[in-house]
């Protein structure tokens, strides 16, 4: 069993404990609490109405006694008033404790014989009116006293409530001595439980410490001797199935793999001793041709220097010509504006002239109506002979101003006529003037469009030429600091050849598990590496790798 088994049963055990109390505990306090009501609703309500009861019962004697003894008539109406009203108020209290108060079948029995003892005490009650009215004291005093009488009625009467009394007050304490008894049963069961979960709980936990010590204890003494020998071939005792066992076999593991990890290493350090004195050869090869990469590079930068002049001044040369086809678009943008306007003025006088000609026709239809009107005022005054002589030189008059008025109306007519189809002719013209404006256009801001993109583009190449230029001479600062570097690397192998020995004397103080427990490393033939062809490699393969070494 391990040690979350242990963890879970200890926690089970508990869990269920407390879960069996809590249900007692819940069922005793329900026991509790119904019992509480019992003798708070019932038992107290009980005593209280039983306890008016006898005080009305005694109120009643009093009340018959004192009708007994008066002497003046004018009082005992009163009198009879108040027994009347006392023995209704004590058929009522019974009533209500009847219907609410009721314990059991004796309470029930006692309740039925105090209902008939009432009932007497009623059935007696005008005799001794009777008797007390007629201050015969010798016969009331008698029924007062008499057994059999209304006296004796009320007196069996408050002893059956004082019975009941006690009965009730005997229930409400064997209530309480029950709510003790189980109260100390419960308290002494509790405590038993509680005690014996926490000695079940403590055991268990004790027993579960010494094992995990014990084990713990014993892979602590195995790590001990690990770090004071420095010998990885100690194994812990993971036969444990629980967390312990877990953790032990966890180190045995991670021993195995820090042994092939030193194993790795002292045969690695081996290598790195080799390969440092093939990469010194290889640096020394590399530094010719470094040098050689930096002339290359000094002539490259001076050419890149003179193309991007000559780009800048072709960009230069594009803008201009971009500006110079920008402003042609303009103008002819504004020419093309100013023929619009022409073609709309041309169009207004066109419509005025067709006006025109309309009121020439009216005025040429009214020159004829008037010369009509001549005619008919001339024949008029022919007619009229000498009278009319006056009259007609009027009317010829007239008819000559109308066929004038006509002639004239018919010139104007025909100018205006010719002055549309100059009109018609110019604005054809015009049209076809504007539509090869708007091919114009078309055209110049095509060319404006390609001058703007060759403009783009020469900045462009400007701009990248000169990145270019820049990253030639980093290159060439760059080429610069490899030849520096290289000779760095040169002395570095050296040293890395001096720690890869130090290195392999370090692995070779621990005792490692395996085959190669002894910690001596296999030597690597150095003739079987070849380093030259890396470090070629690394020279030729581009310029993003000079900055590596």
């Amino acid at each position: 069993m391990n040690m979350t088994q242990r963890l879970s049963l200890a926690f089970s055990l508990l869990a269920g404990s407390l879960i069996i109390l809590g249900i007692v505990t819940i069922s005793l306090l329900a026991g509790f609490q119904a019992r509480f009501e019992y003798v708070q609703v019932n038992t107290i309500d009980s005593l209280k109405v039983l306890n008016r009861l006898v005080d009305e019962s005694n109120r009643l004697s009093v009340a018959l006694y004192r009708h007994q003894t008066e002497d003046e008539n004018g009082k005992l109406a009163s009198l009879e008033a108040v027994i009347q009203k006392r023995i209704e108020d004590i058929s009522t209290l019974t009533k209500y404790y009847v219907d609410n108060d009721i314990t059991n079948d004796e309470d029930r029995a006692m309740t039925d014989k105090s209902l008939q003892l009432i009932a007497a005490v009623k059935q007696n009650l005008p005799a001794f009116l009777n008797a007390s009215r007629s201050h015969q004291n010798a016969l009331s005093l008698a029924l007062l006293s008499d057994d059999e009488g209304i006296g004796g009625a009320i007196t069996q009467l408050k002893s059956s409530y004082r019975n009941q009394f006690d009965f009730n007050s005997k229930i409400g304490e064997a209530l309480r001595l029950q709510n003790q008894h189980i109260y100390l049963q419960t308290k002494w069961g509790m405590a038993a439980g509680i005690a014996l979960t926490i000695i079940g709980l403590g055991m268990l936990t004790i027993f579960t410490i010494l094992r995990v010590r014990r084990s713990l204890k014993a892979i602590g003494d195995v790590m001990e001797r690990a770090s004071t020998r420095l010998d990885l071939s100690l194994k812990a005792d993971d036969s444990r199935r629980d967390e312990v066992g877990i953790m032990a076999r966890s180190y045995n593991r991670l021993m195995e793999s820090i042994s092939s990890a030193l194993h790795a290493v002292s045969s690695a350090s081996q290598s790195v001793s080799s390969a440092s004195a093939q990469i010194a050869a290889g640096n020394e090869d590399l530094s010719a041709r470094t040098e050689e990469q930096a002339a290359s590079l000094e002539q490259t930068a001076a050419s890149m220097t003179q193309l991007s002049e000559t780009v800048r001044q072709t960009a230069d040369n594009t803008r201009q010509a971009s500006h110079l086809a920008e402003n042609t678009r303009n103008l002819s943008d504004t020419s093309s504006a100013a023929l619009n306007t022409m073609l709309n003025t041309m169009a207004s006088i066109r419509d005025s002239s067709g006006k025109v000609g309309d009121i020439i026709t009216l005025i040429e239809g009214i020159a004829f109506q008037t010369n009509i009107l001549a005619l008919n005022a001339a024949v008029e005054a022919a007619r009229a002979g000498e009278h009319g002589r006056g009259f007609a030189v009027v009317a010829g008059e007239v008819r000559n101003l109308s066929q004038r008025s006509t002639t004239a109306a018919r010139e104007i007519k025909g100018l205006i006529q010719s002055s549309n189809a100059l009109i018609e002719s110019g604005t054809s013209q015009a049209d076809n003037v504007n539509h090869n404006m708007e091919t114009m256009r078309g055209a110049v801001s095509q060319v404006t469009d390609l001058v703007n993109e060759i403009a783009a583009a020469a900045t462009e190449q400007s701009q990248g030429i000169s990145q270019v230029h820049q990253a030639v001479n980093q290159m060439d600062d760059v080429t610069q600091q490899n030849a520096a570097l290289v000779e760095e690397a040169s002395a570095a192998s050296l040293s890395l050849q001096e720690q890869a020995d130090t290195l392999a004397a370090l692995v070779r103080k621990f005792t490692l598990a395996g085959p190669s427990a002894s910690g001596e490393t296999p030597q690597r033939n150095p003739a079987a590496v070849r380093a030259p062809k890396p470090v070629l490699a690394l020279a030729t393969s581009g310029q993003d790798n000079w900055q590596r070494f």
